[in-house]
């Protein structure tokens, strides 16, 4: 056929219409704009939702379907506006003659909305030449599904002279789909009352929150936009904010009041456009009175529970086809998310009802969207896939009153459900059946206070709830930790602390680091000299560390080659460092970092130079083994008192005494 493409027509014009901002028809393959062109001309896609009455006439030619609510849509072609069938000529080659824009809403379906019309004497005007109108025509299925009291409401409206529900359809100027933007607001023929309309990247168009189905349909005098919603007039709500019409609706005396307590009223009537997220009174009811009070109350609480359901724009249920986060006022990200059942916010449903107010919508909920902030420490743990094990230890002991308690602060270091299992079996069967060792150590990982990655210092001690222990938190490059644990997760702040999780379960240190050393039979290839000259430089190190602080601040890293390492030196390099006292104390500075450093602070495919008490050494990973220049940790992470000891295979030689 003569209006059939090249192919490489087709890739041509699957670039070119992929820069345009007005229609979704991004990255079309050839063979789709093939199917499109044997269509014939003037032949535009029309969108099905299988399975539902739902149509989306594009005027798009070059229209790729997409997943609207977890459905795939059908495409099927109709002639684009103002075009028509001619027989036995392809595709629409026929130019429609122009009619006024009631014949024009009566040719497209909408035959109950241009009966009302006529009902309530507006035919004529309609019908005549004169000022160009735009009507947002609703489908006769909007007028199907209203409700009772809705229709009530409609059929005691077309009683009066020029019927506001009707009049509340119409704009006194022609408006093409182009003029709309996220966020506008139109006057109404209807006492100037206001439309707002919003236009939304997915290309989703709606008024007063109903669906636009069909746009930009030409007329002699005006232009008609088919909408899937009748649109209720707002009469004296249309002039309050989103707090009045709270106010007067009746259903949200909880919200209302928890709004009244707070400075965000003031921004709710100033301010806007927003969306507020309406959770009803019997929402909040579903709620505990004890949790509803601990949200309520806490001035911080309240505030966050609040924002967490204002979102700083406006967003309409038939706006929302697909997965969308969306930022609210208070910082958070929330999902918006639809099925065929509905549109949810994370896991909560909105009604099909939205109220237009001055200043924004507001959409209704089934339930409360209860923010992190708003939560117990215990319910975040709760809440969190990594810490079934550590949320079970919790309830099994009086654990978990101390971490709901409202009126103390604490911050939680939880281990994951991965640091658990790296437990041995007898140690995790221990936790299980001892409640009281699972007391002690669950209480080893709170501490008191809130205390926050931003306010982490390296050596940093801060104190665990009874006082009987401190942790050390560590400050690596990229990474914060706690001990030898590393934090995976950080920061999750609730109602009465903050959360955060480790990669290990910690352990309180019992011995100081020359004790673990002289108790260790893997350590005790020793002679006087060798002894005298550890103590040394222990002594140094605490000195340096020191520097008039508390001595109980130190904290070191020892190196520590096991016997075996020291008998691969062989028996004449042995005799000959041990004869140089001068030569032995480098060699053991060599061994001693005076800072703190977990093997998980090292990362896979990095080099690391880190300054002993002599000279630098190199620490890395090589095939999943970390190394200190040629040497194998082969035991991590032995924490004490004052430091950690690594175990390693070789020992650490000074370069100018690596010939020996």
């Amino acid at each position: 056929m003569e209006y059939l493409l090249h192919w490489k027509s087709f890739l041509f014009l699957a670039l070119t219409l992929s820069t345009s901002p007005l229609i979704q028809c991004r990255r079309v393959p050839w063979w789709h704009i093939k199917m499109a062109q044997s269509q014939g001309p003037n032949t535009c896609a029309v969108e099905e939702v299988p399975g539902t009455n739902k149509k989306y006439w594009t005027e798009c030619k070059y229209w790729m379907n997409r997943e609207i609510c977890g459905v795939k849509t059908v495409i099927r072609y109709e002639c684009c506006e103002g075009f028509q069938q001619v027989k036995h000529k392809p595709g629409c080659s026929g130019v429609k003659p122009m009619t006024n824009v009631l014949d024009t809403a009566r040719d497209l379906g909408a035959t109950y909305f241009v009966d009302y019309l006529t009902k309530a004497g507006l035919s004529d005007s309609l019908r005549q030449a004169g000022a160009a109108v735009t009507l947002f025509a609703p489908t006769n299925e909007a007028f199907e599904t209203m409700g009772p009291r809705e229709r009530e409401k409609f059929e005691e409206s077309l009683k009066k002279p020029e019927s506001p529900y009707l009049l509340y359809h119409m704009v006194g100027r022609k408006l093409h789909s182009t003029d709309f933007d996220a966020d506008l607001e139109i006057e109404s023929l209807y006492d100037g009352q206001k439309l707002r309309i919003n236009r939304y990247s997915n290309g989703m168009i709606t008024v007063n929150c109903g669906p636009l189905v069909r746009k930009d349909q030409e007329a002699k005098n005006g232009i008609v936009h088919l909408i899937d919603r009748v649109l209720v007039p707002p009469g004296r709500m249309g002039t309050l904010t989103i707090p009045e019409i709270l106010v007067e609706d009746g259903r949200f005396r909880e919200l209302a009041t928890t709004l009244l307590q707070s400075n965000l009223v003031n921004e709710l009537r100033l301010g806007g456009p927003y969306t507020l997220l309406a959770p009803s009174d019997e929402s909040f009811q579903k709620i505990s009175p004890v949790e509803r009070a601990r949200m309520t109350k806490d001035p911080e609480a309240r505030l966050a529970l609040l924002r967490h359901h204002v979102i700083p724009h406006t967003i309409c249920a038939p706006g929302v086809i697909d997965k969308h986060k969306i930022r609210t006022l208070g910082g958070n990200h929330i999902s918006f998310h639809c099925n065929e059942s509905g549109t949810f916010v994370n896991d909560v449903k909105m009604t099909s009802e939205a109220m237009i107010a001055k200043n924004g919508v507001i959409n209704l909920l089934t339930d409360v969207l209860v923010p992190e902030r708003v939560r117990s420490v215990l319910d975040l743990a709760v809440r969190s896939d990594d810490l079934k094990t550590f949320s079970k230890l919790a309830h099994s002991t009086d654990v978990a009153q101390e971490l709901i308690q409202a009126n103390i602060t604490i911050t939680v270091f939880a281990p994951s459900d991965k640091a658990f299992r790296a437990l041995p079996e007898e140690r995790r069967h221990q936790l299980n059946e001892n409640t009281d060792e699972a007391r002690k150590l669950l209480q080893y990982h709170i501490v008191q206070g809130k205390v926050k990655t931003d306010t982490f210092s390296d050596n940093q001690k801060v104190d665990t709830i009874g006082k009987e222990n401190q942790l050390r938190l560590k400050v690596y490059r990229r990474a914060v930790g706690v001990e030898s644990a590393v934090i995976t997760k950080s920061d999750n702040e609730g109602q009465n602390g903050v959360l955060h999780i480790i990669d290990k379960v910690l352990t309180p240190p019992e011995r100081s680091t020359l004790e673990l050393l002289e108790e260790n039979s893997n350590f005790r290839y020793r002679t006087p000299m060798f002894t005298a000259i550890c103590l040394q430089v222990y002594s140094r190190v605490t000195r340096k560390q020191c520097n008039g602080r508390n001595p109980s601040h130190i904290s070191f890293t020892i190196f520590a080659p096991t016997n075996k390492a020291f008998k691969r030196m062989g028996i004449h390099e042995m005799e000959s460092l041990m004869n140089d006292e001068k030569s032995l104390k480098k060699f053991v500075q060599n061994h001693v970092v005076d800072n703190m450093m977990s093997s998980r602070s090292f990362r896979s495919r990095l080099f690391y130079d880190v300054h002993t008490e002599h000279e630098m050494v190199k620490v890395h990973k090589r095939k999943g083994h970390l190394m200190v220049n040629n040497a194998h940790i082969i035991e991590p992470d032995l924490v004490t008192k004052d430091g950690i000891v690594h175990c390693i295979d070789n020992v650490l030689m000074p370069k100018h005494h690596r010939h020996l």
